[in-house]
């Protein structure tokens, strides 16, 4: 499935394939895995980066346009597992060779409606505070969309993990990135706050949740099967108790997410 800075993973039941992220800097690949058993990844496989379709080496980590569509085909990375690793034997590498696109640290991933998978940029973006994008799967390669673009870090610091919420909301699980110093009036004390930031059906980031406790990053965000409760932790540091999953109930059906 490749050699490279694994990030995040999620995997298409219907067709077995499996997408990744990588989070290697500003040379960061988009792939895909597609077993040749669905059954056993271990009896192999072809794994493949993202390319946009008439663009050599797409750079997505400035310039995007939300909500312009983007057409995807897939080139292979003839030597998944490369010894030794160099700047020219890599996965990213070998699919920039072949023409395919770069990011800024690609992090966490989540499915959506209709097959549709969101992934962030942690780093992304023209002023580097991150980026949503959607990638929705189709029997020519797909599409790609940038959702949304963080402008400064005061509407969002480095989205790492992600989940789409059961009504078809954003919340993003900050780690900041960026090292800004910045503060919260709900953290007196903490600088490089990390926060719950959500993205509503309407577009609109807010702040929903901060951590008060430390400037660890949130992570693992998703909801109960049932939607009643969100479940996220906080990752803490090497004290004990410093770490802790938080369960936060409703009423979401009534809220913006």
């Amino acid at each position: 499935m490749g050699r490279f800075a694994h990030e995040a993973s999620l995997a298409d039941n219907e067709t077995g394939i499996i997408y990744e992220t990588e989070d290697a800097g500003d040379t960061s690949g988009f792939y895909r895995f597609l077993p040749t058993d669905p059954e056993n990844l271990l009896a192999g496989g072809v794994l493949q980066m993202a390319k946009i379709k008439g663009v050599v080496n797409y750079d997505t980590r400035t310039g995007q346009e939300e909500g312009k569509e983007l057409k995807v085909e897939w080139v292979t990375i003839d030597v998944p597992d490369p010894d030794p690793v160099t700047s020219t034997t890599s996965c990213f590498a070998q699919g920039f060779a072949k023409g395919g696109a770069r990011w800024n640290r690609l992090e966490g991933i989540f499915r959506g409606e209709d097959d549709a998978i969101f992934f962030v940029s942690t780093s992304g973006g023209n002023a580097k505070y991150g980026q949503l994008w959607k990638y929705q799967p189709d029997r020519q390669g797909g599409t790609l969309e940038l959702v949304f673009e963080s402008p400064n870090g005061s509407v969002l610091d480095s989205p790492d993990n992600l989940c789409v919420t059961p009504s078809g909301g954003i919340l993003f699980c900050e780690d900041d990135a960026s090292n800004d110093a910045d503060t919260n009036l709900y953290a007196p004390g903490i600088t490089n706050i990390n926060r719950l930031v959500g993205l509503g059906r309407n577009g609109e980031p807010f702040t929903f949740a901060v951590n008060a406790f430390s400037d660890s990053e949130f992570a693992g965000a998703c909801f109960s099967p049932d939607g009643d409760i969100l479940f996220v932790n906080i990752q803490g540091g090497s004290s004990n108790g410093s770490g802790m999953t938080c369960a936060i109930t409703g009423p979401w059906r009534r809220g913006p997410l």
